[in-house]
This record gives C-alpha cells, sequence and structure tokens, in this order.
C-alpha cells in the first residue's frame, strides 16, 4: 500500500479553512466524475472557506480540472478506510464526511462549526432532506428548518415528498448522513476494522458515534436541514449485504485503524491478520505506565491519542 499526495493546502496561509471535507472517490463508480465536478462545485460554494479532502483507490487519479487536494491510494480501500484516511490527512481542526451523492447547503458548514465551538461538542450533526433522483446534485439551497418536512421510520426510505431523515430531530438515532466532528478533542482516528481483522463495510459511522457517546463526549444535534441525502438501495454502500452487526458483537472492535498507516506511512501491517491477534493484558508497570502518561495530558490539556480508540 502507498499514497500520493497532490494540491496540498499552504498551511502558513493566513486565514486557513477550519474545517475539512472529505470524500472517497470509489475507483468502482461508474459516473465518478460526474458526481466529484457537481461535488466539488458544492464545497466551493459554503458560506465559509472549506478545505476538500479527495481519497481516490486502487490507483486512481483526479482529472486535471480539479483544483482542490487530493490523495491517491495504490489499492482499493473500504469506504471507512478512505474515511480514515481523510481524517488522518486533514490539516483544520474540524473535520466532515461528505458522500460523492449527498450535497450540503450552502450555509450548513458555517452553522456546524459554529455549533460545535459554542457548545463545545465533540461531533455535531443535522437533519437530511432524503433524495430519491439526482436533481440535487447541481442545486444550491439555504439551510431551513424541519417544520415543513416529516419523518417516517421506514428503511430503507419509501420516496415520497418532504420526506427528512430524522438525524437532526433525533427521531431516527443517527446524528447523519454526515457530520462534523473536533480532531483536538476526537484525535486522527477513525473505526476501521473489527477485532480479527475483517474490514467494517457499513456500520462505521454507527460504531463512531457509539464509541464517542460511551467516552461521555458531548455530541449536539441541530433540528434543521443542513443537507440532501440521496437514497438508492441498489448502489449505496449502506444498504449492501454484510455480516457487520455479528462481527461487532462477536468479535469486537479493534483499536488499529488505516488512519495509523497513513498518519505513519507504514503499511506493513496492511492485509496481515497476525496483525490484529489479540494483545495480551497491560501488566502492572505497562499500567502504572498508562495512567501517569493519561495523568499528564490532563494537566498539560493534551487530547488523549486517539479518544475514541481507547
Amino acid at each position: 500500500m502507498q499514497f500520493v499526495s497532490h494540491n496540498q493546502p499552504d498551511e502558513t496561509q493566513e486565514n486557513r479553512p477550519l474545517v475539512t471535507v472529505f470524500c472517497a472517490v470509489w475507483h468502482k463508480q461508474t459516473d465518478k466524475l460526474e458526481l466529484l465536478r457537481s461535488h466539488w462545485e458544492n464545497l466551493k460554494a459554503q458560506s465559509i472557506p472549506v478545505e476538500p479532502c479527495y481519497i481516490f483507490d486502487n490507483g486512481d487519479e483526479a482529472p486535471d480540472w480539479l483544483d482542490a487536494p487530493w490523495h491517491s491510494f495504490s489499492a482499493p480501500l473500504t469506504i471507512y478506510e478512505a474515511w480514515a484516511a481523510g481524517v488522518a490527512l486533514a490539516k483544520t481542526r474540524y473535520v466532515m464526511n461528505l458522500n460523492m451523492d449527498d450535497r450540503l447547503a450552502v450555509g450548513a458548514a458555517r452553522e456546524l462549526v459554529e455549533a460545535a465551538r459554542t457548545t463545545k461538542s465533540a461531533l455535531v450533526g443535522g437533519d437530511w432532506l432524503i433524495c430519491f433522483d439526482r436533481e440535487h446534485l447541481s442545486l444550491e439551497f439555504p439551510v431551513t428548518g424541519i417544520e415543513d418536512t416529516q419523518f417516517v421510520p421506514n428503511w430503507p426510505p419509501r420516496p415520497q415528498q418532504g420526506l427528512r431523515l430524522g438525524s437532526g430531530s433525533g427521531e431516527r438515532g443517527t446524528f447523519g448522513a454526515a457530520t462534523l466532528w473536533d480532531l483536538d478533542i476526537v484525535g486522527k482516528w477513525y473505526p476501521t476494522y473489527f477485532g480479527n481483522g475483517e474490514p467494517i463495510l457499513s456500520i462505521g459511522d454507527t460504531i463512531f458515534w457509539t464509541l464517542l457517546q460511551q467516552k461521555k463526549l458531548k455530541l449536539t444535534r441541530l433540528p434543521k436541514i443542513i443537507g440532501r441525502y440521496y437514497s438508492d438501495p441498489d448502489a449505496q454502500a449502506e444498504f449492501r449485504p454484510h455480516k457487520d452487526n455479528e462481527l461487532v458483537k462477536t468479535e469486537g472492535l479493534s483499536k488499529k485503524s488505516f488512519a495509523n498507516g497513513v498518519l505513519s506511512n507504514d503499511f506493513s501491517w496492511y492485509n496481515k491478520p497476525e496483525t490484529f491477534a489479540a494483545r495480551r493484558p497491560l501488566n502492572k508497570i505497562e499500567k502504572q505506565s498508562a495512567s501517569l502518561e493519561a495523568r499528564y495530558r490532563r494537566i498539560f490539556g493534551i487530547p488523549a491519542q486517539p479518544v475514541a480508540a481507547e
């Protein structure tokens, strides 16, 4: 596994963006360049500057017109490996995921960042209008309230007008489609593997939110329509067959994340089952050392890295 970075931002520039929005550009997506173009236009239309981070896999490269930061990985990636790469490669305090076929309201990034700052939340999510065609891909639209929308719990959603996902209202129990989180609180980590090394294929975001809640970190919902979510059970990863629910119960979650390899540029462990062998319990000296490290991190205000993985 190798990766190459392109169009990297100037980190010495004044008034740097506050948030990175990353996106997985899957090599098997047949219309990926068409989706990429309107996705990039959507990010440029945000009411505050955002820093894009496009993750290409299987050696794919960006088209010449993509004047944005992008990274090409030599092997195929799962959706959550790509997201972990986006987290690791971000050069801003806040990060946000945004799928290729979802779109943000013009003021969405600004509202999410403001909410994270004012509430001191580790993660913030809003609500999404569900779309069943692709008319939303090239539209610009404002953040709106949820009053003129309705929630129906069916999953997959059934086509009807004015249907909201229910993530911002809390009715669905989720926090996204896409969410924004604070790397200073969470750390550069994202769940990508189960305890036996098998990749997470469908419920990585749910696992992530649950881990943050278990850490008693603050997660905030905005009861506003911040974006438009495309629903197509025949084409999207969240609807594909998987064993994630069984594996998380039987194998647990690995602390090893694809982000670890990206941060160290060391993938010598990648695709090697022995990497994920159960670690022996900490002995007394190791426990004392870990406790001392945690204490000094608290004293000096250094985030426990990575919070979510511990």
